[in-house]
């Protein structure tokens, strides 16, 4: 008895401690691997075309300068994985990203990125994936307009039966709403255990069951795929009432 009670104890503090090193640990791994991709393909290379260009064009006594700070010609540190290349790529990047934003934030970048998007646009693949891209650029940026959940309701989905938890995000679509002769909402159903994608549906309101569960609840609940359930949501506890969603 003493035996199971000091593995239980174990097992009760390692699991602990795993839960609450995962957050921490996973937002480092992400950092270091988000670092990762945007030093390898931003870093680098831009850091590689200004060591170039300085090769290129710099003076001798400057050469001379790299050669006695780093031990490298500017050659050779073009040719390697210096760190060098990643600490002047970061910096010239930025400024670059800065000024062309400037640029086509006027009325002459507008013009000039409009004429681009219509000559990408025709070419078949490269235009759908710019396209969405750019889909995805204007969700985010412009206006700098915040999406939020309504609220949180069941839905039969992906067919009657199966119960799915969704997020109001608007009113239907008025065509709907004349047609059908009910009241419409849209629902996004996510898919977990990400919120990025997902399904979008347009149901009566009637078809749709209220849950007295916040946003900021059911968020982790779909992250976790079901495991953090609210207490007041659990079997056995009385049902909360929730208004219409």
């Amino acid at each position: 008895m003493l035996s199971q009670a000091i593995k239980a104890g174990f097992k009760r503090s390692f699991m602990t401690g795993v839960a609450s090193l995962l957050p921490t640990t996973l937002t480092i791994l992400i950092l270091i691997a988000a670092f990762g991709i945007l030093n390898d393909y931003v870093g680098k290379p831009m850091g590689g075309a200004v060591i170039w260009g300085l090769d290129r064009w710099a003076g001798r006594g400057f050469g001379d300068f790299i050669v006695s700070y780093t031990g490298h010609a500017l050659a050779d540190l073009r040719a390697t994985d210096h760190w060098l290349k990643s600490a002047i790529g970061f910096p010239v990047a930025a400024v670059l990203i800065f000024f062309l934003g400037f640029l086509f934030a006027s009325f002459l970048g507008r013009k000039l990125m409009g004429a681009v998007e219509q000559v990408v646009a025709r070419f078949p693949i490269i235009g759908s994936i710019y396209g969405y891209g750019k889909q995805v650029s204007d969700f985010l940026m412009k206006g700098n307009k915040q999406v939020e959940f309504k609220s949180v309701v069941l839905v039969q989905y992906p067919y009657k039966g199966i119960w799915s938890i969704g997020f109001v995000t608007n009113d239907g679509i008025n065509i709907l709403n004349e047609r059908e002769k009910v009241e419409m909402v849209t629902v996004c159903v996510p898919n977990a255990p990400t919120l990025i994608t997902g399904w979008v549906l347009i149901l009566p309101k009637s078809d749709v069951i209220p849950v007295a569960m916040s946003v900021d609840e059911a968020i982790p609940f779909v992250v976790s795929a079901g495991v953090l359930l609210p207490e007041k949501l659990r079997p056995g506890q009385p049902v909360p009432v929730e208004g219409p969603a």
